[in-house]
């Protein structure tokens, strides 16, 4: 059983009131009281149980709109329209005399609402039925009705296409809802795509991105490449120092106006993304790309000569490094860029940006501001280097790092007067990795404090037990030295392990830290005062390897260091290079005045020693006096000072100092482990 609706809305054309007339009382509803019927034959039906429950449906009520010409009719639905309340129905009087007929009529109505429904009222002696189609064509929207009609035949006619009408409305209504539902959707998924794709800091393409686009580059050029295609991988020069100083909104504005700048140098405009520069060929393309953090990748495609990756890399270097403006500060980064061409050797994406990723690391590595292209040497050096990594992490797990000890003798005296812990490591080959190689690794992953801490562990336990086992003749004055890292010092727990470390070995002798000169800016403050600390707490400070890097003279009065140890490289040539020689002279000088003690490593000559000695230094390191030994062998020296031919030679010296030995000094005992 149909729903209808309450009221229907009907448009009568036809010239003739009597019509008009007529059509009313065909849609007036019964007005007779029905109401004492109604409810017997409710009452009558509803309590028969053989009967079935009977729902009392009202009658549709047409909503009649009487027009006398065709076009008032027309006016009626092009207003009808404009309110969205559009007929349902229009019956049409064919022949109407003056103006327009009712095929014209229909014609022009149907201009107005496409969707109408239109019953045509004809007498016989009007147009045929073929002559109506062949002039409105054939629809489902279109009735004749002849004349003279019944009542019955139109209202049931009528009741049929308003309910039609009606249908095909809700209809249309729902296919524009589902449609709005497919373009939501779609626009959705559009946007979710553009999300997967876009940096939603900077609005940049990001890696998905990247990956997609140069596999298709790589898909769609095949083995014989026909232009240059280049990687530009950036990452930001001091940009961490900026976060954490100004705060991580600050460092996200940096991004944002380095992403415009990239843009400026590879404009996003053009299809592709062209670099507008005068020296550029004007179809080089390309794609400017965030990574993440402070990383960004430019995709240059269909480049002339491979030079031109180059001049690039140069205008993004300069553009970046101009002064950014963070609200009322000025702040200077640059940056460094890696560049990898992608060749017939390039197997997939990943491979193309890891190599990009490989050359920026190797420019970082050598300043600041740098560019470096990509080759395979590069990529064997990162293969060695994880390699090596993965070694250290199994051998600090492993413990299997030998200690040796190198003795500190003092120049006057003669006396072994301290010893300094080194670390030696045998890779899976069985061969010696230098600590210069595996310590700044240890430093750069993180494990230096594991390492340094186990260093200073074991060779507390060792030296405990050895100085221990010695009688109070044979046990000399001597400390213990042990490197450790200034990144270290910036840790501000570093001094209570390193307590708690002294507690569990019970160790009662003099303890020395050496550690290098230079270190991180960011970390002074920090590290004086854990230098403060150590120091009142007895453990003494060194500066280790002075000279070997950018010295500055005011270590001497900011920190409170005790020794210095001049370079070996000092050492090494001050018989025979004046300048050098004069260099470290000027050093112990200094370091006497501001009340600081010396010791000259790399120690190899008897003529060494002798300038060191009338110079004034007071302790001196290295091969001629002995080489680093294991524990066992150094208890021996200890107990047997004078194996050491640099010590009998100072004994002799001290017993004849105005007579320097020219000749052999006898046999020395090796003492090479």
């Amino acid at each position: 059983m149909l729903e209808f609706d309450s009221e229907r809305r009907v448009l009568i054309v036809d010239d003739q009131p009597q019509i008009h007339e007529t059509f009313s009382r065909i849609f007036q509803a019964d007005q007779r009281n029905r109401s004492d019927l109604d409810a017997f034959e409710a009452r009558f039906l509803l309590d028969d149980p053989r009967q079935p429950d009977v729902k009392l449906q009202a009658e549709p009520r047409f909503l009649l709109t009487h027009v006398y010409s065709g076009e008032e009719g027309v006016h009626r639905v092009e207003t009808a329209m404009a309110e969205e309340a559009p007929f349902a129905l229009a019956f049409v009087d064919m022949r109407m005399p003056k103006g327009m007929d009712g095929l014209e009529t229909v014609e022009r109505l149907w201009k107005v609402d496409p969707n109408l429904h239109v019953v045509i009222c004809t007498a016989f002696s009007d147009h045929t039925w073929d002559t109506v189609l062949g002039r409105l064509g054939y629809n489902d929207r279109l009735l004749l009705l002849r004349k003279p009609f019944s009542q019955d035949e139109a209202r049931q006619m009528a009741l049929a296409l308003t309910e039609k009408s009606r249908l095909a409305a809700r209809q249309r209504e729902k296919v524009s809802l589902l449609k709005s539902e497919v373009d939501r959707r779609r626009k959705a998924e559009t946007e979710l795509r553009d999300m997967a794709h876009r940096d939603a800091l900077t609005s940049l393409p990001n890696r998905p991105f990247l990956l997609q686009r140069l596999e298709r580059l790589l898909a769609g050029q095949g083995q014989q490449r026909q232009s240059h295609d280049a990687i530009l991988f950036l990452d930001l020069d001091n940009f961490k120092i900026i976060n954490d100083s100004l705060g991580h909104d600050a460092g996200d504005e940096l991004l944002n106006q380095v992403a415009e700048r990239l843009k400026e140098c590879v404009r996003e405009k053009d299809t592709a993304t062209r670099c507008q520069q005068p020296q550029l060929p004007a179809e080089s393309h390309g794609k400017t790309v965030r990574l993440g953090g402070d990383e960004f990748v430019v995709l240059l495609q269909r480049l002339d000569r491979p030079d031109d990756a180059v001049t690039v890399a140069r205008r993004i270097v300069e553009r970046v490094s101009e002064p950014f403006h963070l609200g009322d500060r000025m702040v200077t980064v640059g940056t460094s860029i890696g560049i990898a061409f992608i060749d017939d050797s390039i197997r997939d994406a990943h491979d193309a940006l890891r190599n990009a990723d490989t050359a920026m690391y190797q420019a970082k590595n050598t300043g600041k501001g740098q560019i470096a292209v990509f080759d395979q040497t590069m990529h064997d050096a990162v293969v060695a280097r994880h390699e090596l990594e993965a070694q250290l992490r199994s051998a600090l797990k492993a413990e299997k790092f030998e200690l040796r000890y190198q003795p500190i003798v003092n120049l006057q005296a003669g006396t072994i007067i301290g010893v300094e812990v080194l670390t030696r490591w045998r890779g899976d080959d069985g061969q010696y990795i230098p600590p210069d190689e595996f310590v700044p690794l240890a430093e750069e992953i993180g494990l230096i404090n594991h390492f340094t801490e186990w260093v200073l562990e074991r060779s507390m336990r060792e030296f405990n037990a050895m100085m221990s086992s010695l009688d109070d003749v044979q046990r000399p004055h001597a400390y213990l030295g042990v490197n450790i890292s200034r990144r270290q010092l910036g840790d501000p727990f570093f001094a209570d392990r390193l307590r708690a470390i002294v507690e569990r070995t019970k160790f009662r002798w003099s303890l020395k830290l050496e550690m290098a000169e230079h270190s991180d800016s960011r970390h002074n403050e920090r590290s004086l005062k854990t230098m403060l600390d150590l120091h009142q707490s007895g453990i003494g400070i060194h500066i280790d390897d002075f000279g070997k890097g950018n010295s500055s003279l005011t270590c001497f009065q900011a920190s409170p260091f005790e020794t210095v140890k001049i370079d070996r490289t000092f050492t090494a040539s001050i018989a025979n290079d004046h300048s050098h020689a004069v260099i470290a002279q000027a050093i112990v000088q200094l370091a006497h005045h501001l009340m600081t003690n010396i010791v000259c490593q790399g120690v190899e000559s008897p003529e060494q020693l002798k300038l060191l000695q009338q110079w004034g230094c007071d302790m001196g390191q290295g091969y001629f006096f002995a080489p680093p030994l294991d524990i066992h062998r150094l208890r021996k020296l200890l107990i047997e000072p004078t194996q050491s031919a640099g010590i009998r030679t100072l004994r002799k010296l001290a017993v004849l100092p105005d007579v320097y030995p020219n000749a052999s000094l006898g046999n020395v005992i090796d003492l090479e482990p």
